[in-house]
């Protein structure tokens, strides 16, 4: 049994609205998701693992919960982008490859 990040991935990257050179879009998922985009809600609901977590029947129809989706494309563990990759702080180094923050040689000098 795969598990709902790589049927998810598998999913979107089957639709070239949401991929640019194989890596999915993450915003462009995202609006779609808000918009209620048909391409995305009929892609979504083609895995059964997908529609059991994300959608719910309410008289007859299924409706899917936006704002679990959007949680959960944007959790860094299911698509780090280059700025969450990281820790969110700036690093200084010295030149030597040391980080500022470790180092105690550290004057300001002023003009």
């Amino acid at each position: 049994m795969r598990n709902l990040p790589y049927d998810l991935t598998e999913l979107l990257q089957t639709e070239q609205a949401f991929t640019s050179d194989w890596a999915i879009l993450k915003n462009a998922v995202i609006e779609a998701a808000l918009n209620m985009d048909a391409r995305l809600l009929e892609l979504l609901m083609q895995s059964d693992t997908i529609k059991a977590q994300f959608f719910t029947e309410i008289a007859g129809a299924l409706v899917i919960d936006k704002v679990k989706f959007q949680d959960f494309v944007s959790n860094k563990a299911f698509l780090p982008d280059s700025y969450t990759a990281f820790k969110n702080r700036i690093r200084l180094t010295d030149g030597r490859g040391d980080y500022l923050s470790q180092s105690r040689d550290v004057v300001l000098a002023w003009p």
